[in-house]
């Protein structure tokens, strides 16, 4: 980034050019832009770059390393001091112009705003949690890392590629279309030509093409609730008229309260969240239902690997003579996110009209993912990776029936029906599921509340979602053995407290041991994520958020047998001392008045051969 550093002077700011220019660098250091140890650009080059004399920026560059921001090598230019990033952000702060920010215009010329985060929050390295319960999530036994190889391989050929990399039209991929024309969909029970097929980037683009197509404001559409958040959001941002529909254990109702609907999105083959699978008599009526109404069904298809089942039951879309039904799918639950590709399946002028919607905003999916797409289905790897799946997930949701009937009999209740890749459960009475979800995180297990998924707030507390594609079945009962411990802490709960009388306690040596190369994952109190690397110099690296957006660094050390950390800027850049308890992989921290204050999973490092020491007893790294 720094040999492309540039920026805009401006001449009404009321600073000279020399203050504007020390600014910019100084906010490059702090924002890490110029790196600690990076080379700065040369003063004749930057010059160029802001349109200023080389004096002037030699003049600034002058100021900065006499206040140490700056440094030079003989011969060889200055470069950015270490550890500056801290020095720089605190005089930023300090210089900053005292006039209040001028009003964001974009606020007001807003037009659509989403109102609630309805995004799904799976922290980044969801992977090192020992029990990670999250639907579609894959673990490295479901991967297809070999498949995929081979794929790619194949589209990168001279052949291959010369086929695809020089098609510029508003058209799909033939090859992927054939494969799922003649692989996929004939066991869904659909039939379809070629002009009635479209590719798309994974569901969420195919739904925003049907509203594109079939919803404007005030249009008067039906979605299951519980149901898919991202689309009761998307047509709200519409602005259209929704009902949200209740979903029981044979799918979503059909009664009067569909009347007048245009369109009704629902998900028969595996209701989303609820894992519910409509029944052949729910979808004949719904089938009835739009025809009288004149409507719509757009079908949202999760269960494309069949996964948890026998027998795939046919789509909805198999059933529909009067072409009333628009399917949709993706290829994600096999080959997961990575290759996002989904499709569409409609009557061709429809078809037609949503390419020509598609190619205003997007165009055609990338070339390149279609035709690894194709080459995954047409060398056999689509079918293997479904049984293999289907497979594992099967034994993974059995897994999970028995441990949630041994572990909580009378607590929890679920769909005994084994569908998709999770289980619906809901809790006792009182329960509050996001508190549960956020205390068993911080022991190393993560479930979904169901929040999100009910259009109003309140609905489906006690409920949660727990996926089995992200463990392997041999950590299932374990992780529900804890779940247990927290429905129970919760629903009857007792003061945690060291005994003074009984010392339990880790002492120095053995924190110093333990902690040294180890990651620790822990939960803030309002939920979100955050890890720390225990780095054996004594230096901590923390990242918290579901996308790491809040960094800090801090230092550890060892003190009168308590584990003592300092960070920057997170804690107040307070120093803590804690006692230590590790049980498995659980660690806790006590205050001095021995009352538990955090806890989180501890990630054994590496080796630390040949590595510095660790600090110990009483000594700062």
């Amino acid at each position: 980034m720094r040999d492309g550093l540039t920026f805009t002077l401006d001449e009404e700011s009321g600073l000279s050019l020399q203050q504007q220019i020390r600014e910019r660098l100084i906010h490059a250091i702090a924002s890490g832009v110029l790196e600690p140890g990076s080379r700065a650009p040369s003063s004749r080059t930057l010059a160029k770059r802001i349109g200023v004399a080389r004096n002037t920026v030699l003049l600034v560059y002058q100021q900065l390393v006499a206040d140490g921001y700056l440094a030079g090598k003989e011969r060889s230019g200055l470069y950015v001091c270490e550890d500056l990033s801290e020095v720089a952000s605190r005089h930023l702060q300090r210089t900053a112009p005292e006039a209040a920010k001028p009003p964001r215009a974009w606020r007001a010329l807003m037009k659509r705003r989403s109102k609630i985060d309805w995004t799904r929050q799976i922290p980044p390295d969801w992977a090192l949690y020992p029990h990670p319960f999250l639907e579609g999530c894959l673990d490295k036994e479901l991967s297809s890392v070999t498949e995929w190889r081979e794929a790619a391989r194949g589209a990168l050929g001279a052949r291959e590629f010369s086929e695809w990399s020089m098609n510029f039209s508003e058209g799909d991929d033939d090859k992927l279309i054939n494969e799922i024309r003649t692989k996929i969909l004939p066991r869904r029970g659909i039939q379809a030509g070629p002009d009635e097929v479209l590719i798309t980037e994974g569901w969420k683009q195919a739904i925003d093409l049907v509203a594109q197509l079939f919803v404007e404001a005030k249009s008067r559409v039906a979605i299951e609730d519980p149901g898919l958040p991202e689309l009761r959001e998307l047509l709200r941002l519409q602005g259209a008229d929704v009902l949200t529909q209740p979903v029981d254990h044979d799918g979503l109702v059909i009664d009067s309260r569909l009347d007048g609907r245009s369109v009704i999105f629902a998900t028969p083959t595996r209701q989303a969240p609820t894992g519910a699978q409509m029944s052949r008599a729910r979808q004949k009526a719904l089938l009835r239902k739009v025809e009288a109404e004149n409507a719509l069904i757009v079908e949202i298809d999760f269960g494309m690997s069949g996964s948890g089942e026998r027998r795939l039951p046919p789509a909805l879309k198999s059933a529909d003579a009067l072409e009333r039904v628009i399917y949709v799918s993706d290829l994600c639950e096999v080959f997961g996110p990575g290759l996002r590709l989904g499709f569409v399946v409609a009557p061709a002028a429809v078809i037609r009209e949503m390419r020509q919607v598609r190619s205003l905003v997007a165009g055609p999916a990338p070339r390149a993912a279609q035709r690894i797409g194709a080459l995954l289905m047409a060398l056999g790897h689509y079918d293997a990776a479904c049984l293999r799946v289907r497979k594992a997930i099967t034994e993974r949701l059995t897994a999970l029936r028995d441990a949630l009937n041994y572990h909580l009999p009378h607590l929890v209740l679920i769909d005994p029906k084994l569908s998709g890749s999770s289980i619906w459960v809901t809790g006792p009475p009182g329960l509050d599921a996001r508190l549960l979800a956020s205390e068993a995180a911080k022991r190393g297990l993560l479930i979904e509340p169901s929040a999100r998924f009910y259009a109003r707030d309140g609905e489906g507390a006690s409920a949660f979602r727990m996926g089995v594609s992200s463990l392997t079945a041999d950590r299932i009962r374990s992780g529900v053995a804890i779940l247990a411990q927290v429905i129970h802490e919760l629903t009857d709960p007792s003061l945690d407290r060291l005994d003074p009388k009984r010392r339990t306690w880790l002492d120095g040596r053995r924190i110093t041991d333990l902690m040294r190369g180890a990651t620790l994952l822990c939960h803030t109190v309002y939920g979100d994520p955050y890890s720390v690397e225990v780095r054996a110099d004594g230096t901590l690296i923390g990242k918290a958020g579901y996308a790491h957006e809040d960094c800090d660094e801090g230092e550890w050390w060892v003190e009168d047998d308590k584990w003592c950390r300092r960070w920057k800027a997170w804690s107040y850049g307070e120093t803590a001392r804690y006692f230590t308890v590790v049980e498995g992989d659980q660690v806790k921290w006590y205050k001095d008045d021995l009352v538990l204050f955090n806890r989180g999973v501890l990630v054994p490092g590496a080796s630390q051969a040949g590595a510095q020491l660790a600090p110990t007893q009483g000594r700062r790294a």
